[in-house]
This record gives structure tokens, sequence and C-alpha cells, in this order.
């Protein structure tokens, strides 16, 4: 279960972006597995006029440049044949940085203990922005306790975005 799903359904006239993100992610899964890499988020939107292909990867230790090289180089080959994409875009690969999105349930078991600035749909607690600890997630529920202690608990389903925090 992801939280993904924030580019359009579709761009009138050219393409449905969520068939195109389902199957370049049927083609990175076995990439990631031989590179013994993670596929954080796959997005394919519009900046600035240009249409940007954007992965983002970690493993444990960070992404080097040679992991984003080489993920770059093996779906470039897959993109050219199957030619997914029907305009022209550019492929970016990364890392996700220090402020990493939590996307899967599994991250909010994985990064328990970090701090992580949650942003929710409906108010929670009287806030629609939480900042504190993650303690986990069961249920379905992400458990966050906040710098003055208190715990507050989160439906997954009412999660926007949700990251790590860093702070410095």
């Amino acid at each position: 279960m992801g939280l993904s799903g924030r580019c359009p359904t579709e761009v009138p006239g050219t393409m449905d972006t969520r068939r195109i993100i389902g199957r370049l992610r049927e083609i990175l899964a076995p990439i990631m597995e031989q590179l013994d890499l993670e596929l954080v988020d796959v997005t394919l939107r519009t900046e600035g006029g240009r249409w940007i292909l954007r992965v983002t990867i970690d493993c444990e230790g960070g992404v080097t440049v040679d992991h984003c090289t080489a993920v770059s180089r093996e779906l470039g080959v897959h993109l050219d044949v199957e030619d997914l994409i029907p305009m022209k875009y550019y492929l970016e690969v990364s890392s996700p940085g220090l402020d990493r999105p939590l996307k899967e349930e599994a991250d909010f078991i994985r990064f328990k203990g970090r701090l992580v600035l949650i942003k929710t749909h409906r108010s929670v607690a009287g806030r629609r922005k939480i900042s504190g600890t993650l303690d986990g997630l069961a249920d379905g529920v992400v458990s966050v306790t906040l710098e003055d202690g208190t715990r507050l608990e989160v439906p997954v389903e009412d999660i926007s975005s949700a990251r790590l925090d860093y702070r410095f």
C-alpha cells in the first residue's frame, strides 16, 4: 500500500501516466534487485514545460553516482525498446536525500525512532502537520511522539505526505 498517486491519471491526448508508472515499476523491480537497491519513487510530470521522469532509489550506506548511473543505463535500454513515453522527456535518477519520503507502510516500520514530518488530508488532534519521533505502524495507524511527549496516532489513509525530518 503506497502513498503514491500524485501524478495526473491522464494528460489529455497523450498518455495514461498511471499505466506508464506501473509498467516502469515492473521494469525497475529486477534492476533494483540485481543492483541491491530499493525503489523509493517513480514520477512522470511536467516541470517548467519539460517532461521529467524521476526515479528515486535508496540503499543501505547511501546511494552513489555509480548506483544512479547503473539504474539510468539499465532503465534507458528498456525505455528505448518499449517506447513507453510518447513525448520527449528527461530521465533523472537520484537518491531520496536527507528528507527521504516515506511511501510504503514498510517505511514507517523501517524508520522507527527517526524524526518525521507528516502532512494529513484532515486534522488529527487539531493538526495537519505533525512533526516528531516515529514510533512505528500497527493495524494501519502510524504513531508519532511529539517533542512535548504527546503521542499521536494517524491512520495511513489520512496521510497526504510523510518524510524523514532532519534538524541541524
